[in-house]
């Protein structure tokens, strides 16, 4: 009986993965582990069907390759956020004949009567040098081009809140027992998250001539938080190399470290943003749902607007709707807020609801748009994810009109109209009056205003500017530590922690003359140490920038959280400008 049980259980659970597969988006795609190889090697073609059953599949003809191996089958299904995906996989052993550029053809398959063809590959066959197989004494000389790691990066030129995608890829021509990464960059200036699920296969590659088995060993995203030139260190890796076939794994023979190149990265911010631009920078996409297309007046209509994309979700701010003065529209609120990985990327989501009360009757039609920067083509996109025709009929709640009480009947309140008229000469003169000698005093006061200001001016030209700023410096961290305060009583986390932020980097701005744009945390440090400030007060410091630029991405709300990020700037402005006064 029990047997019964788990012969039901498994078949449902397979037909629960297949019918739900059905629901999702077919893909058929094409893909290789190399993009160029040596002559005389050899690499893996395959061809995925994903969340489909297929029938009939037909391979390309490899007519400039050797079929080594193949067709080899193999079927997955895993689960990623609750959503399962199951795919089939057609492989083939390959092996090139000779030297040149060569264009593996479409494969198809048909599915539910619909054929799907794969999209072409292009490989690349290239002389190889000479060279002689590894031995055991090789290994034991210096490493040379034989294993590195390099750290890579989609771009070296971002804008604030953009994602970027950085690597730490292992390239080897030997055997490696293993590996570990002792250490890695700090990230200044950026807000860092570590991607678990991103392609870690082995693929071959050609340097210089030469091929590789190369491997990611780690991705992590990267936010801007704010404007300047930033640099990325060099991250430490440790190697342990084995003698057997040139492969990531052999037998264990002796350990070495390798350090990963030092990327630059230039963040701007955005310039000439439209009115409706809401903080989105990266690829997005949206969609809109109401709960009623027909209501009265005395009705509210509630629309979710829900935005997903590659960018720093916690910026995104609630697009206006648009709506003409018939509607009045409440504050809108988050009911989600969350991201997650997809394809090798974060990705956020953010749904907005929005409560719509309708004044006058009629037909309307509801357009909400989002509008971000598209950092592929350099341009603000306008999204509008559905049109809502809604119909308002006049409820039961007619308007009163409300009468000015001065036009009441109250026959002591309308004075009487006069019967006759008469003009009357007025004898008084102007001359000697208050009048005329402010009249004839006021364009020497001007005057003698005008000479004032410019001397004024003047002396303040001839002021240091940035001196002046220095002066200022913790005046105006103050005012900004008072309007966080404000938002703190108001429970506005992402305006507080914004007012904290401008506070501490303002402060240091003005008064170490640090420009934002070459603001980093190791100059500040530099110039707080050399300022004999205590590495208690500097690390304090340093903490509350750290936990705001955490709060703004990860969305922190918690009032005892946002109380002690208060108290902790007071204290270290305080603790930082009693110390720099001293010296």
């Amino acid at each position: 009986m029990k047997w019964n049980y788990g012969i039901i259980l498994c078949c449902s659970f397979m037909l629960h993965i297949a019918v739900y597969g059905q629901q999702k988006k077919v893909k058929f795609y094409a893909s290789a582990d190399t993009k160029q190889i040596m002559l005389g090697s050899y690499f893996t073609a395959s061809f995925t069907l994903e969340n489909a059953t297929g029938t009939n599949f037909k391979p390309p003809l490899f007519s400039n390759f050797n079929r080594l191996s193949g067709q080899n089958t193999s079927t997955s299904a895993s689960a990623i956020n609750g959503e399962w995906t199951r795919s089939i996989t057609y492989s083939y052993i390959l092996q090139p004949k000779k030297i040149g550029k060569f264009t593996i053809g479409s494969a198809k398959i048909k599915v539910g009567g619909k054929t799907f063809a794969s999209k072409p590959l292009t490989i690349e066959v290239i002389k190889p040098k000479n060279s002689s197989a590894s031995t055991q004494e090789d290994l034991t000389e210096e490493l040379g081009d034989k294993v590195f790691i390099r750290a890579e990066i989609n771009t070296l030129e971002a804008f604030i809140g953009q994602q970027l995608v950085l690597d730490y890829k292992l390239y080897t021509s030997v055997g490696l027992d293993n590996y570990n990464i002792l250490n890695e960059s700090a990230y200044d200036g950026f807000f860092a998250k570590a991607i678990r699920r991103y392609p870690s296969q082995v693929i071959k590659e050609v340097v210089n001539g030469k091929q590789y088995n190369t491997k990611i060993i780690r991705r992590v995203a990267l936010f801007p938080q704010q404007a300047g030139t930033f640099d990325i260190e060099p991250a430490q890796i440790s190697v342990s190399l084995g003698t057997g076939r040139r492969f990531f794994f052999g037998n264990s023979f002796n350990a070495h470290e390798l350090a990963t190149n030092a990327l630059s990265i230039e963040v701007k911010s955005l310039k000439n943003t439209p009115p409706d631009f809401s903080g989105g920078i990266g690829k997005y996409t949206t969609n809109a749902a109401i709960d009623k297309r027909q209501l009265s007046t005395d009705d509210a209509l509630t629309l979710h607007l829900a935005i997903s994309g590659t960018g720093d979700i916690k910026r995104i701010q609630a697009p206006a709707l648009g709506l003409p003065d018939t509607f009045e529209v409440y504050e809108p609120r988050i009911i989600e807020d969350k991201s997650y990985e997809q394809d090798g990327v974060i990705i956020g989501k953010k749904t907005f609801e929005y409560l719509v009360l309708p004044k006058a009757a009629g037909k309307y039609i509801l357009k909400p748009t989002f509008t971000y920067f598209d950092t592929d083509s350099m341009k603000f996109v306008g999204l509008k994810p559905n049109a809502f025709n809604i119909f308002v009929r006049q409820g039961n709640k007619g308007d009163q009109t409300h009468l000015n009480p001065s036009l009441d009947n109250n026959g002591d309140q309308i004075r009487g109209i006069k019967a006759s008229t008469a003009l009357v000469r007025n004898h008084r003169s102007l001359f000697g009056t208050t009048t005329f000698w402010s009249l004839l005093c006021f364009p020497f006061l001007l005057l003698g205003g005008v000479f004032i200001y410019k001397r004024i001016e003047e002396k303040r030209n001839g002021i240091d500017q940035v001196l002046l700023k220095q002066q200022r410096a913790n005046k105006i961290a103050q005012k900004h530590l008072s309007e966080a305060h404000q938002h703190l009583k108001e429970q506005n986390p992402r305006s507080f922690y914004n007012g904290i932020s401008r506070a501490l980097l303002g402060y240091v701005c003005d008064k170490l003359k640090i420009p934002l744009s070459e603001l980093t945390k190791n100059n500040v440090k530099e110039k707080l140490q050399s300022l004999n400030v205590s590495h208690q007060h500097i690390n304090k410091f340093m903490q509350t920038i750290q936990t705001c630029e955490m709060a703004l991405f990860a969305g922190k709300d918690n009032a005892e959280a946002m109380n002690e990020t208060y108290q902790n700037a007071l204290s270290s402005l305080s603790d930082i400008e009693n110390e720099i006064g001293k010296g």
